[in-house]
């Protein structure tokens, strides 16, 4: 950044300045280089949070998003990503989902087996 851009207060370099850097020196400074104060009645009017207007306001966020559906966030997660070319063709699976799915099966497979064979000894 350029030495013009920044505040005053920030450069009190003893060496160049012929004056004794105080504490009320540097807030003199400081003062002089603030932003004035806005009236208020210059400000727009803002709306008040209620819940009828945040609720309002949650229905047009999602009416914006296509992706909003559980079955859908599901289904990007677990397909791959659909044909641009040919939007009707059936998405496959990915590779981990399959395998996630074949190991949860194996699980409870072996579970269910030594549960059997335990209760039948």
């Amino acid at each position: 950044m350029r030495q013009e851009q920044l505040p005053q207060y920030w450069f009190c370099d003893a060496m160049e300045q012929e004056q004794k850097i105080t504490a009320a020196a540097i807030l003199r400074r400081r003062a002089q280089s603030e932003v004035p104060k806005i009236p208020i009645e210059t400000l727009p009017v803002c709306q008040i949070a209620t819940a009828a207007n945040i609720s309002k306001a949650i229905r047009q966020r999602f009416a914006q998003s296509p992706d909003a559906g559980v079955m859908k966030r599901l289904a990007k997660v677990a397909l791959d990503p659909p044909n641009p070319f040919n939007p009707n063709a059936r998405r496959r699976p990915k590779q981990g989902a399959v395998t996630l799915v074949a190991l949860i099966f194996a699980v409870l497979g072996l579970a269910f087996y030594f549960n059997i064979t335990a209760a039948a000894r």
